[in-house]
């Protein structure tokens, strides 16, 4: 019976789709390469993207400048020793090699929950920040809605954002990169869920003042929109300290907010990151983000206890970090605005400059970019990467780099922009 019914269903195979035949029928014919889904064209990451060609220019000999991946630990940074020492301490104990809870561990959650003046039951860690951004997209998009992203902004945003089928949908700067409210307020429409704001900015090192921040949370509450804060380098600032988005934005207005461990503690090989829920009308989310959790197991433990050892005590080791980053910062703008045919701001916070291309033979920022790289081995990132809309020449650098590195980089640079516009 059992073989009577197959040989059935090998001669509807036949009939339907010769894909279902058996291997013997198969041999001897050739099958198409396996392709994609469609949804895999939405997905561009031009940060690392460029990567590629520039191991194709190293492999020519020329030595490279690595300053297109916002990475401290692959230059003069570390993590602080108390964070690894916690890691260490976990590996040595069995409880920390089993699988994590799915929210994170409850000691991490605690703590950040404290340090948030939240519950730890709206504390959920997330494999980096990256993961964490991916769940609230997923929570709170549909297709062809928008959460409003910055112009300029992280692309990881967009990339996610397409992938759920969103509408992308960008709010102006002005010229020093603070968000333009009037502007921000002509793109909210009915299929608007949400406003990000990345503070400081990646890829233009900017700060947001009180005031601005007031105005955006302003918009929001008049539109019954969530604010999405992305946070990451809120102690990596050289002014005066941040104030977080919640605290400026007040009890009535919904506020996902986004940190973790990979920059203010130089470690982004740890993917520990978490989202902290602030204000009302978030209990639905609560759930959706607990139901995403589940469905990936959990985050590293023995990493969480390195988190636990870094957000339970204050972050001493970043004064010194942050007069080498200063001194970095200080030598690169000042270079730039030296060479001509580029101009820049100077970086407020974080570790990137985004400088704009003002004469030369190229038709965008990409071209210049990969003409750059080609002929001085300095690796940066096209602005149209951060900012599709935004019209200029603009590309990203950071400047972890030591001093000497910085000015070898900057010599190249001058001498190619001298030559290119003689």
């Amino acid at each position: 019976m059992a073989s009577s019914k197959s040989s059935y269903a090998v001669d509807q195979a036949e009939a339907l789709d010769e894909t279902f035949l058996p291997s013997d029928k198969l041999a001897g014919r050739s099958c198409a390469l396996l392709t994609p889904a469609a949804r895999m064209d939405k997905v561009a990451y031009p940060i690392r993207d460029i990567v590629l060609k520039a191991r194709q220019v190293q492999a020519t000999g020329i030595p490279m400048h690595w300053f297109n991946i916002g990475d401290p630990n692959k230059f003069d940074f570390a993590p602080p020793p108390w964070v690894t020492k916690a890691i260490v301490d976990a590996l040595g104990d069995s409880r920390f090699s089993a699988y994590a809870p799915s929210d994170g561990d409850p000691d991490l959650r605690e703590t950040i929950a404290k340090n948030e003046g939240i519950e730890p039951e709206k504390v959920f860690i997330t494999s980096g920040l990256t993961e964490g951004l991916y769940f609230a997209f997923q929570c709170l998009l549909e297709p062809g809605q928008h959460i409003l992203l910055p112009a300029p902004t992280y692309p990881l945003y967009s990339t996610i954002s397409r992938m759920f089928d969103g509408d992308n949908t960008y709010y102006k700067s002005d010229a020093q990169w603070q968000p333009d409210i009037d502007d921000m307020r002509k793109r909210i429409n009915s299929k608007t869920r949400a406003i990000v704001l990345i503070n400081p900015n990646n890829p233009t090192g900017a700060v947001y003042p009180r005031s601005t921040i007031k105005a955006v949370a302003d918009l929001a509450g008049e539109h019954c929109l969530p604010l999405i804060a992305d946070e990451i380098y809120d102690k990596l600032v050289f002014g005066e300290p941040l104030t977080p988005v919640h605290k400026i934005a007040g009890a009535d207005i919904p506020v996902i907010r986004g940190n973790g461990l990979s920059k203010n503690f130089f470690y982004p090989g740890s993917r520990v990151g978490y989202l902290a829920l602030h204000g009302p009308r978030l209990e639905k989310i609560i759930p959706a983000l607990n139901r995403l959790c589940n469905s990936r197991l959990s985050v590293n433990w023995e990493m969480q206890r390195g988190a636990l050892a870094a957000f339970s005590q204050p972050p001493s080791h970043l004064p010194a970090a942050l007069v080498k980053l200063r001194a970095r910062r200080d030598l690169m703008a000042k270079r730039l605005n030296n060479i001509p045919g580029i101009r820049t701001t100077t970086p407020q916070a974080a570790f990137y400059i985004f400088p704009e291309v003002t004469d030369g033979p190229w038709a965008n920022d990409t071209e210049f970019i990969y003409d750059l790289m080609e002929n001085t081995g300095i690796v940066g990132v096209p602005g149209s990467g951060f900012s599709p809309e935004r019209e200029g020449r603009f590309f990203r650098l950071v400047y972890l780099a030591h001093e000497d590195e910085i000015n070898a980089a900057m010599d190249k640079l001058e001498a190619f922009m001298k030559k290119r516009l003689a």
